[in-house]
């Protein structure tokens, strides 16, 4: 090997090595990081009250969506996880919706306009949930058991009801 190409593989080992931790991200086994986030009413939710060992009360887990308001896969994938919020709810699966670095009144709006009327809606403002869960890009859907164990992980839209229904049969296994 000549000495450049020699330099030119270590430089890439080294930036490999520098930057594998921005690369990455939960996987599933993994513990889902707590956090507190206002929901559009302005009460505190935490996540820690639903689902890991000082969850309040009896459930299955959690689907935990990240999204925003300009995003189109999110404005697609939204409606169906409305559609099917009680369905889950029956089997003790809380459906949550974090909207990423939007005000109350954006998010708002855009709930009314798609008619998301029945998770539960937060706002992360300042991204902090999103950047403990190692969010990417929008939406990514995260799958917790009441263990407070990530189950799975959907990242871009869930497109269909058998896509959602495999990944909450993660969850209630």
């Amino acid at each position: 090997m000549t000495r450049s190409m020699n330099k030119t593989i270590l430089a890439i080992a080294a930036l490999c090595l520098i930057t594998s931790t921005a690369f990455a991200a939960l996987k599933p086994g993994d513990v889902a990081p707590t956090f507190s986030l206002r929901d559009l009413e302005g009460r505190d939710f935490y996540l820690s009250d639903v689902v890991g060992p000082q969850a309040k009360g009896k459930t299955n887990g959690v689907i935990l969506s990240f999204f925003a308001s300009w995003c189109v896969p999110c404005r697609m994938e939204l409606p169906l996880l409305n559609s099917l919020t009680d369905e889950l709810k029956a089997r003790a699966v809380n459906v949550i919706i974090v909207d990423l670095k939007e005000d109350a009144e954006v998010i708002s709006a855009m709930l009314k306009e798609l008619k998301i009327d029945k998770p539960l809606a937060l706002s992360d403002r300042y991204g902090k949930a999103a950047e403990s869960y190692q969010v990417r890009f929008l939406p990514t859907t995260f799958f917790i058991g009441a263990d407070g164990k990530v189950k799975d992980i959907v990242f871009g839209e869930i497109s269909s009801e058998r896509q959602l229904r495999e990944s909450v049969g993660k969850i209630l296994k």
